[in-house]
């Protein structure tokens, strides 16, 4: 198997952009994983969102191509 190195893409704590960054990585087809922050899963769940922080994680290999979409949509570094 081989070793993915993931890499903090954007920590947020915004729901909506949240759901920009995740629209833009699906249309290209960049997988990603959402990590909350705290008890940020479970209010996720609970509550459908976090107030604690959300960090999405890219593979390093999709990390450049990754920034350049956000700052295409205009989502700084």
């Amino acid at each position: 198997m081989d070793d993915i190195n993931l890499v903090i893409l954007r920590s947020i704590s915004n729901e909506i952009e949240l759901a920009m960054i995740k629209d833009i990585l699906e249309d290209n087809k960049i997988s990603y994983i959402i990590k909350d922050q705290g008890a940020g899963g479970y209010m996720r769940i609970i509550g459908g969102g976090s107030i604690f922080g959300t960090d999405v994680m890219v593979a390093e290999a999709d990390y450049e191509q990754a920034i350049t979409l956000l700052e295409s949509i205009g989502i700084e570094q």
